[in-house]
């Protein structure tokens, strides 16, 4: 997470402009030589707790597919689509991941469930330098930012 002290209504982002661009030069480049279109339509920073927390619970429900699946819809539909990641939006994700409504409903208001996941942000926080995504393996940190798939097989190979 990012930044953890945004409230759960996200922060106004300035407006895009070509002196002034909500995503820069560098960061299009990159998502675009991997067939991600940063676009900086969303008008809000979020604060990310709801999503970590649905990205949790689709592991814990249905597990590493849903959840990917879901973790891509979501980053597509802030990153790309420029639709802010809040409870209804997260809803309409979610169900087209397989995820029941009521499940949705009930795990985004579950303040044990938001409190537990606002625990384990807390503590990756304090074994994470900097960047996102981050990789752990084994429990152990490894690396930040986009990596070549190198870097992975490097790791896997070691781990094995």
């Amino acid at each position: 997470m990012l930044r953890p002290n945004t409230p759960l209504n996200g922060l106004p982002k300035p407006p895009n402009t070509p002196s002034n661009p909500r995503v820069g030069a560098h960061m299009k480049s990159a998502g675009a030589s991997v067939g991600i279109d940063f676009t900086g339509k969303c008008d809000r920073t979020p604060n990310t707790l709801l999503g970590h927390t649905l990205l949790e619970f689709a592991l814990e429900k249905h597990g590493v597919v849903t959840q990917n699946e879901l973790a891509e819809k979501i980053f597509k539909m802030y990153y790309t689509d420029g639709i802010f990641p809040d409870a209804n939006n997260l809803s309409i994700v979610g169900q087209e991941c397989g995820l029941q409504k009521s499940d949705i409903e009930d795990v985004l208001s579950d303040d044990e469930r938001l409190e537990t996941t606002q625990v384990a942000i807390h503590r990756n926080r304090n074994k994470v330098r900097s960047g996102v995504p981050f990789f752990v393996f084994n429990g152990q940190p490894a690396f930040s930012g986009a990596q070549d798939p190198s870097t992975f097989h490097q790791v896997f190979d070691q781990l094995l």
